[in-house]
């Protein structure tokens, strides 16, 4: 584009060389400017640069010179736009294949709304709905998983705020706390549980851990509980095995004597 308007320029008397040519070679030189900084910002491998190159593109084509009048300055406005398309192109690829190899849902979502708008702006349509809609329904699945997710860890942190029981009180605490206590750390731990399986799946590890520091917290606790309750539970199921134990020795003997009775007045009756 640069030697389409210098070879314009240099085979064009001054005196023939219009105000038009001069503005249109003006416009030239600031739009290769401005491309010549989005490029090089390009070329630093910072992904927000890559990003931003996309968006400062759309703003750059407004820049093209417009209403091209002499053969060169069509040619030029030609070659100005092939290249902006060719630069675009390689960038959408370039997040194309991003999102392709990544494996955070959060990021590969981005990474293909990027490709979709590069792709988009240089008029590869079909190549950018199919990203469109790929993001879209990814974007969707992941919204969808993340409200659930939070939502789980969010009924377990109410539901551990429901006991003040640490492991430092155990000992403290009356036996139907302890009880309480076991079936609201169990349920909580089932939630964020099932909360780490969910951004395990999206690949969201801080998610993920903060979870599992929670079932760490809950399993140090759990054993003590579980220890005094079993030993209670035991005690009274000792307690309940006596009572039918006694029970079932006196109703033994109560139907021996009824028997005996009755045997003894069956033989008196026949004296």
């Amino acid at each position: 584009m640069k030697q389409v308007v210098l070879i314009m320029l240099y085979t064009t008397e001054r005196k023939n060389l219009s105000q038009d040519m001069q503005i249109f070679a003006s416009e030239t030189k600031n739009f290769l400017v401005e491309f010549n900084k989005i490029y090089l910002g390009s070329k630093k491998g910072d992904l927000t640069a890559k990003e931003s190159a996309i968006r400062d593109c759309a703003n750059l084509r407004t820049q093209i010179p417009k209403n091209p009048k002499y053969i060169e300055e069509i040619d030029a406005v030609e070659s100005a736009n092939v290249l902006l398309n060719k630069f675009i192109y390689d960038n959408a690829m370039f997040f194309e294949n991003l999102g392709n190899n990544e494996n955070i849902t959060r990021k590969k979502i981005s990474y293909y709304k990027n490709a979709s708008l590069g792709y988009e702006l240089c008029e590869e349509g079909i190549l950018a709905t199919s990203l469109k809609v790929l993001a879209e329904e990814t974007e969707k699945k992941y919204n969808k998983d993340m409200t659930k997710a939070d939502g789980l860890v969010k009924n377990g942190l109410s539901e551990l705020n429901l006991t003040n029981i640490t492991t430092g009180n155990v000992e403290n605490v009356s036996m139907s706390e302890k009880i309480d206590a076991i079936v609201k750390f169990g349920s909580a731990r089932e939630k964020f549980s099932d909360a780490s399986t969910i951004y395990k799946s999206h690949n969201e590890d801080e998610l993920a851990n903060e979870c599992k520091e929670k079932t760490d917290e809950i399993d140090k606790i759990m054993p003590a509980l579980q220890s005094d309750a079993f030993g209670f539970l035991f005690l009274i199921s000792m307690a309940f095995f006596l009572v039918i134990t006694y029970l079932f020795l006196r109703i033994s003997e109560w139907k021996k004597a009824i028997y005996d009775v009755s045997l003894g007045d069956e033989i008196l009756g026949k004296v």
